[in-house]
């Protein structure tokens, strides 16, 4: 599992808006990081990291939804369900493709056609999915999701 980048700057002394901020705004980031590795799809791992990490923000943005206005939390955390369910999509494909192919190797039977041909099929539909994880972080990008989101955070936190 991608380990969580450690947080600066936080004091327990500071008012929970102030920590609050520093939090999501580090795990956004962390999440964000991982975008470029995600859509190029060089490494599958960068795809895993995005996901855990989109996680971690959903988590800290749950359990502090109450500070937030009810109506416009829902719009953002919404936003977020549909980024981490489309990373899943493409992640459940990985694990079983990897699972699969685990199997082959140990198999001891000389015919392995049957598993060749499910592992391909398996790789076009993810890459269907992935196909659509790119447009939808694409669609994300073009309308300014990270400045959206930061400047939504900024805005309810930096006025409670």
């Amino acid at each position: 599992m991608a380990k969580a980048k450690k947080i600066q700057g936080l004091d327990p002394n500071q008012p929970l808006d102030e920590c609050l901020l520093i939090i999501l705004r580090t795990r956004f980031e962390e999440m964000t990081a991982h975008e470029q590795g995600t859509v190029d799809g060089s490494d599958i791992e960068a795809l895993h990291d995005m996901r855990v990490a989109s996680r971690r923000v959903q988590a800290v943005f749950k359990m502090f939804r109450g500070i937030f206005p009810k109506k416009k939390f829902k719009a953002e955390y919404n936003e977020l369900r549909m980024l981490i369910r489309s990373l899943g999509e493409v992640r459940d494909y990985d694990v079983f493709i990897d699972k699969i192919e685990k199997l082959k190797a140990d198999s001891h039977e000389r015919d392995t056609r049957a598993m060749d041909l499910l592992i391909i099929r398996k790789k076009a539909e993810r890459e269907q999915k992935r196909k659509l994880l790119i447009q939808h972080i694409g669609s994300l990008n073009k309308a300014g999701y990270k400045e959206h989101f930061n400047n939504f955070i900024t805005e309810n936190l930096i006025n409670t």
